[in-house]
């Protein structure tokens, strides 16, 4: 029976490689196609398919609550989904990575999930310094596929995703109908500030500790005034407020025990100024 491969890639942050049809995948027959570590990033090529052509593919990265976002914190999990379609053809295959560094230095960045969802599969290939996520079975289309990825609990810099989807003819001839598809992205390291812009000349505020655990402080100093505090999740949800008295020793303080680990966006304003901070949740 003749093999078939699907891709998905994910680089320098998430690299996608080749799956065989048969349920094998391409890390499974030790092909690489991720477009990591100088890696082919399609599907074509002698024993393999078609090559690139008419396939969407699509990646997104969701951190809690269905935001989707371009940055990552180190030591959060975040949803990865990956879709694909086309126009005629049915049956799909991907293979991905998440990868750190570049060119041969590429390494793996952050962890995948242990469940993972039908037809999906964690593979590595000797002598590749990163897992591959890959289909087991074939995919009967539209590609949708969504599981969970944490980042690297210390910093890396920026983490790079590739994907590949391979959408196949499904005739059980000739590779020629089988076409692939990618798309990258990248996730730029959020990096935690503690400080707020001045909201007037004398007006200098902070908030700590960031990340916080359970108590987040604003505190407001040389000045005085009273400011609102509001804070937001990452779907625009208002979920605290205070208010501040801007003099030497005013502190409001903010109980976020309950909060979900996660960013959210501290607003500071007065009938005059409006400045955000964001904070991280552990």
């Amino acid at each position: 029976m003749k093999k078939k491969i699907l891709l998905f890639t994910l680089a320098s942050g998430m690299a996608v490689v080749t799956l065989m049809s048969n349920g094998s995948g391409a890390a499974g027959s030790g092909n690489s196609r991720t477009g990591a570590d100088g890696s082919v990033a399609n599907c074509g090529g002698s024993g393999c398919h078609g090559g690139a052509g008419a396939t969407t593919a699509t990646l997104r990265i969701d951190s809690v609550g269905g935001v989707q976002v371009t940055k990552y914190v180190p030591g959060m999990t975040y949803t990865v989904t990956v879709t694909g379609s086309h126009a005629t053809n049915t049956k799909f295959g991907f293979q991905m990575a998440a990868v750190s560094g570049t060119g041969s230095s590429q390494v793996q960045a952050g962890t995948f999930a242990t469940t993972l969802p039908a037809s999906v599969a964690k593979r590595n290939i000797t002598g590749i310094p990163f897992d591959f996520i890959e289909h087991s079975s074939i995919i009967t289309g539209p590609l949708s596929k969504s599981f969970s990825w944490t980042a690297p609990a210390t910093g890396v810099g920026t983490i790079s995703m590739y994907l590949t989807v391979n959408a196949m003819n499904n005739t059980g001839g000739a590779d020629a109908g089988d076409v692939s598809g990618n798309t990258s992205k990248t996730l730029a390291q959020h990096v935690a500030s503690s400080s707020v812009a001045d909201l007037s000349d004398n007006i200098s505020l902070s908030a700590y500790p960031n990340p916080v655990t359970n108590t987040l402080n604003i505190k407001a100093g040389n000045g005085y005034g009273n400011y609102t505090v509001t804070v937001f999740d990452m779907t625009g949800r208002n979920i605290a407020h205070s208010t501040l008295e801007a003099n030497v020793t005013g502190i409001a303080t903010i109980n976020t025990s309950d909060w979900t680990s996660g960013l959210y966006n501290v607003v500071v304003a007065n009938e005059n100024s409006r400045e955000t901070i964001q904070i991280v949740k552990q």
